[in-house]
């Protein structure tokens, strides 16, 4: 991704940008020469969301799952742990087959848009607007059929909406400006705080039940049920616990409201507040 954003800077009026409304042709089908290759020779990045289909699907808690079927990267940059999946020999993914992918309706994100990719411009090197484009690798036959897509529509076909609305706060936390500043170096606590909040909702779900942390914070009935009988909202919910506890970002609120703003003893990442 760092190559493709250092190729996007060279030239800002040439570098291929879309928005919603424009057009791109591809397709993807079992008789096209190169299917499947893109499943190989790369690196995918789970989102939560992503996290919490897959471990679903294959009935597994969500820490099961980061085990078996993930590595953690943690990048200069961001300085928090980003997860990866885990490739099978030869670098190629382990969910693949000979007739596509073996978990299709619960693929990740990113497999969700290839061909296209999605720049946070505002957010990014970039720093201008937000804007996708076109993946368009050597090795893709694609490019080359005659189906013609919308953006848009591409991202209905593919559900993007969905993924994007449930990583919404997950995303805010790793955009936060306050974790690029030269001298932020989350503690050990602070990771294992973002990693429970971001990627493990089943730890999380322990953490909020079996903790001191219904009597800390202020949530209604509704709201308690909510979190106990909706994972995905669990998971939100957890997001925006990270926003509170990261930096003290008003997105929950404490029992004692005098405290609010109030970082609580040996909480929170004391160099990004």
């Amino acid at each position: 991704m760092k190559e493709i954003y250092e190729k996007l800077n060279k030239d800002p009026e040439r570098r291929g940008e879309l928005g919603p409304e424009s057009r791109f042709k591809f397709n993807c089908h079992k008789g096209i020469a190169c299917f499947n290759k893109c499943c190989g020779e790369l690196e995918i990045f789970l989102s939560p969301y992503d996290i919490l289909r897959m471990k679903r699907r294959f009935g597994k808690t969500s820490g099961e799952f980061l085990v078996e079927y993930t590595d953690m990267v943690v990048t200069d940059k961001n300085k928090l742990p980003f997860i990866k999946l885990r490739m099978a020999e030869g670098k190629q993914c382990k969910f693949v087959t000979k007739e596509g992918c073996s978990i299709y309706e619960d693929r990740p994100l990113a497999c969700r848009y290839y061909p296209l990719g999605f720049a946070i411009g505002k957010r990014t090197m970039t720093e201008g607007e937000d804007f996708y484009f076109l993946i368009e690798e050597s090795f893709c036959k694609g490019f080359k059929e005659d189906k013609e897509w919308v953006v848009k529509d591409w991202r209905e076909r593919e559900g993007i909406a969905k993924y994007e609305s449930m990583n919404s706060d997950w995303i805010e936390v790793i955009l936060n400006k306050k974790l690029l500043g030269k001298s932020v170096v989350p503690d050990e606590k602070t990771i294992s705080m973002f990693i429970l909040g971001a990627y493990d909702v089943d730890a999380f779900r322990v953490f909020v039940h079996e903790s001191k942390f219904l009597q800390i914070f202020d949530l209604n009935d509704e709201e308690l049920q909510l979190i106990t009988e909706n994972e995905e909202e669990l998971m939100k919910f957890a997001h925006r616990w990270l926003r509170y506890a990261l930096f003290r970002e008003p997105t929950m609120y404490l029992k004692n409201r005098d405290e609010v703003n109030e970082p609580q003893k040996g909480s929170g990442c004391s160099s990004c507040q």
